[in-house]
């Protein structure tokens, strides 16, 4: 797999500082949380707001959330090969369940990278990956997307 396709290392280092921005935020309901989220924007490089993070506890732990906001953006790659494209597709369907945020992160470089609205329809069917990626591949080539 290219550089450019691997999954990014998180610098642990801010994981603890993040954690306590996030416990900040949603410890203060009744403050806007707004130097909290500006710390989160300064070391992630990624804008987040209040709703992001307003009863996570609902739907994730802390420890996730905290590498979720800590990981970078995906990259767009046009020129993604099939044999990567498989490659993907399986590292989604294998880690869905046990890693979300990884998955999270493929789909979302799959979908700018393919430029599909919902990447995740295709992988949920139960067919092998090459199968997918041909009807990635084949859906990419006939979509059109309007503004």
């Amino acid at each position: 797999m290219r550089k450019i396709l691997e999954y990014p290392r998180i610098k642990n280092e801010n994981l603890d500082v993040v954690k306590n921005l996030i416990d900040s935020v949603v410890e203060n309901p009744n403050g806007d949380g707004s130097y909290e989220l500006q710390e989160l924007n300064r070391i992630t490089g990624k804008t987040h707001t209040l709703s992001e993070f307003v009863e996570y506890w609902g739907w994730t732990d802390l420890d996730s959330i905290a590498k979720k906001v800590l990981t970078p953006e995906p990259p767009y790659v046009r020129n993604l090969e099939k044999d990567e494209i498989i490659e993907i597709v399986s590292i989604i369907k294998s880690t869905i369940i046990s890693d979300d945020n990884k998955a999270e992160y493929y789909i979302e470089l799959l979908h700018k990278s393919l430029s599909l609205p919902d990447v995740l329809k295709y992988i949920r069917l139960e067919d092998s990956e090459e199968t997918i990626t041909d009807n990635l591949l084949h859906a990419s080539l006939n979509s059109v997307i309007t503004l």
